[in-house]
């Protein structure tokens, strides 16, 4: 019984993602919609749940992926498909067998494509629609015994079969508005989408599209217009665009391409702009193509521009920051947005994400990027590191001899686990202000690492190496000692990255994933950022307590208590939640309430760990554990500061972000600042404890405190959460967090 609940729960649940799929979404609600306005013909809304139905469970009885599935990826062919044939051949079993058999051929397509498309990283989209209604339209002639159906020729009479005389007399009271004929073939490629010929089907479908989200909304709008006055500034006559309502292809290619596989911004507006005049003109061309076989072109324009489009950006050799492909798929262009957005840094940067600074305590960059003396022109992406006292000064006494500079036989660690794959050494140390340019590089290694990148370290001591050629090293082991060999006229390291493993190759321009600033007497984490000339930068080490709390382990489970009294408006009402450390099949990381099935995804790297994305129920306690302890430096320094930025629609209620969403791609007004502060830490003979302190301001200009974290960890990671949130306290406690 278990079982069948289960089973009906997953097709239930992939049957409305097909439904939604066709708009790119997983909405739930906008799916029932959709399905509703589908059986504004019931035939052909039938036909399209039967396929539906038939290619998921052909699928599942195959072995396919049930995410892929699940998601509606493999139904939403499918259904196009049935909706099409149930529109164009009259009721029968005849028709129901066709039905039956198209599905299955319209999955096989689609899974042949998803094998060739995926390749290239790129979706196939309604491709197999196409080539499956196409293959049984061709076939019609032939299929004597079906009857062709006259349905969707008379509106009115359409009308009256959904909702009787009172439906018609509002369809010829909506008509004597004398609306603009572009709004009445607006509605109508809306609703021809869902191969509906009325424009209540495309009222509904915007109505829906607005609610699911005000960014497709907009370039739902936007696509079809630009389209519009491009037929009329072409000269082509517009009525043809009025009896094929082809005009879906113009809408879905604007929100493909403007609002869910790209970024939006002000950038795919003006793209948009450019690109719909192709659309049309790839439209009026494939009607000729196809005008001697008595076909439609159905949405082959759509899926031509939008898949050209999408491999060519694939192509760029430098890709802009302004066209930025959605990397992390929430399928909702507000979700992607705001996530880009607060994850700018991290994805848009070319990251090395287990990096760690190569050296203990507190060392400057004497040297950065583009630097005024050696980084330049291919080996410009590098950095100098020296110590400096707190008079700024490298060396004591009057810096004569290399022993005078703080730096001078200071230890050397590994940044990342990596193997050996380089090593000079051999090299004396060069005189204060003398340089050797014969062997420029002095003593110095390269280290490969994974994800493809090496790193060179430069100017060690002679001798000084504690590694050899082929030795396999990890994260913070010795590397050697520093050094004044080569071209370095005092002591000091050079640190790049780089694509080859010889020493000298040419620089990478890679991003630190975390390291620690001071900032005159202030500690603040760095995040997805270079170091600048004279920065002052600390390595930072795990703090035992800190990594054995929030070191999430993949398998892990861990209890959280409520010790406060329960508000049931901020709360489930729940003492004791159980928690479980998952991960998926590709590697993502995330933390699941076993209760609500909410989940918090997060990394941890560089001794960070980070929250990215929570979905569920904010009545949780994971909700509040995600909000509190949204970013954690893992390692312990009094009085660091660590900033966030938390996407707002992780914060706000949905009417706040109303308005904001239409305004998004251009300008985020709603901010949602974290800020953890690192109090002072107890210490004991036989017991230690960590304060922290976190908060979230919200708001526009006058931001509010919308919640305040007192965060305690004791001996063995005991936890301890105080939480205010608008006055209200819940109060969380966790005796071992450590994985059991």
């Amino acid at each position: 019984m278990k079982e069948l609940k289960q089973n009906i729960l997953f097709f239930g649940e992939a049957t409305l993602n097909s439904y939604a799929q066709v708009f790119f979404s997983r909405n739930k609600a906008f799916a029932v919609l959709l399905l509703v306005v589908s059986f504004f013909d019931p035939w052909a809304g039938t036909a399209g749940l039967i396929s539906i139905l038939t290619a998921n469970l052909v699928a599942f009885k195959m072995g396919f992926s049930t995410y892929y599935i699940k998601d509606g990826s493999y139904g939403f062919n499918s259904l196009l498909v049935g909706l099409g044939i149930g529109l164009y051949f009259q009721p029968g079993l005849e028709i129901t067998v066709l039905v039956i058999l198209s599905s299955i051929l319209t999955l096989f397509i689609c899974l042949f494509l998803q094998g060739v498309f995926t390749k290239y990283a790129l979706p196939f989209l309604s491709v197999p629609f196409l080539l499956g209604i196409w293959m049984i339209m061709l076939a019609s002639s032939d299929l004597t015994s079906l009857g062709i159906s006259e349905r969707g020729i008379y509106e009115a009479n359409e009308m009256f079969s959904l909702g009787g005389l009172k439906l018609v007399n509002v369809y010829h009271f909506i008509q004597n508005w004398e609306l603009h004929e572009s709004v009445s073939i607006f509605l109508k490629s809306l609703g021809a989408i869902f191969f509906q010929s009325n424009w209540l089907a495309g009222l509904f479908i915007l109505i829906g599209l607005l609610f699911y989200s005000r960014i497709a909304f907009t370039f739902a709008i936007l696509g079809f217009y630009i389209a519009y006055f491009f037929y009329i500034l072409i000269g082509v006559n517009i009525t043809e665009l009025g009896y094929t309502f082809i005009g879906f292809n113009f809408i879905l290619t604007s929100i493909a391409l403007g609002a869910f596989y790209l970024i939006p911004s002000p950038y795919t507006y003006l793209w948009i702009i450019l690109l719909l005049p192709i659309v049309v003109l790839t439209t009026l061309s494939s009607m000729h193509w196809f005008a001697p076989y008595r076909l439609s072109v159905y949405a082959l324009p759509f899926n031509v521009v939008t898949l050209l489009f999408l491999y060519i950006l694939k192509l760029r050799h430098q890709p802009s920051g302004r066209l930025q492909e959605v990397q992390v798929q929430h399928n909702s262009p507000e979700k992607n947005l705001y996530y880009f957005k607060s994850n700018v840094q991290r994805l848009s940067s070319n990251v090395f994400p287990d990096f760690q600074l190569p050296f203990i305590g507190e060392w400057s960059v004497t040297q950065a990027h583009d630097g005024e003396i050696t980084h330049k022109n291919e080996w410009r992406h590098a950095w100098d590191f020296a110590i400096r006292n707190d008079q700024d000064e490298q060396y004591k006494n009057d810096g004569d001899f290399v022993e005078d500079y703080y730096c001078y036989n200071k230890t050397i660690l590994c940044p990342a686990d990596g193997e050996i794959v380089n090593i000079l050494d051999g090299i004396p140390d060069n005189t204060i202000g003398q340089v050797n340019l014969e062997q420029n590089w002095g003593n110095s290694l390269v280290i490969r690492h994974d994800y493809g990148f090496y790193s060179q370290l430069s100017h060690f001591k002679e001798g000084g190496f504690k590694v050899k050629k082929g030795d396999m090293i990890k994260k913070g082991e010795v590397l050697g000692i520093c050094g004044n060999s080569g071209r370095s006229p005092y002591p000091h390291l050079h640190f790049q990255f780089q694509a080859t493993p010889y020493i000298g190759s040419a620089t990478l321009d890679v991003t630190l994933p975390h390291y620690i600033k001071r900032q005159e007497n202030d500690l603040c984490l760095q995040s997805y950022s270079k170091p600048k000339q004279n920065d002052k930068l600390l390595r930072g080490e795990i703090h035992p307590l800190l990594s054995q709390t929030f070191g999430f382990q993949s398998g892990q489970k861990f209890t959280l208590s409520v010790e406060s009294e329960l508000d049931s408006k901020l709360l489930l009402l729940e003492k004791n939640w159980d928690f479980e450390v998952k991960s998926d099949a590709i590697g993502t990381t995330y933390i699941q309430c076993l209760r609500t099935n909410s989940k918090a995804f997060f990394s941890v790297e560089a001794n960070v760990l980070q929250f990215h994305n929570y979905l569920g129920n904010r009545r949780s306690l994971l909700y509040y554990l995600y909000l509190s302890c949204y970013k954690v430096y893992l390692g312990y320094y009094q009085d660091l500061n660590v900033k966030a930025e938390i996407p707002p629609n992780q914060v706000f209620n949905s009417s706040k972000l109303f308005l904001q969403d239409f305004i998004a791609p251009f300008y985020i007004y709603l901010k949602s600042d974290y800020q953890l502060k690192y109090q002072n830490k107890k210490e004991g003979i036989s017991s230690e404890k960590i304060d922290l302190r976190s908060k979230i301001e919200c708001g526009y200009s006058n931001k509010k405190e919308h919640l305040s974290c007192e965060i305690k960890i004791e001996s063995s990671a005991s936890l301890q959460i105080k939480i205010n949130r608008n006055g209200k306290l819940i109060e969380i406690k966790c005796g071992n967090m450590q994985a059991y």
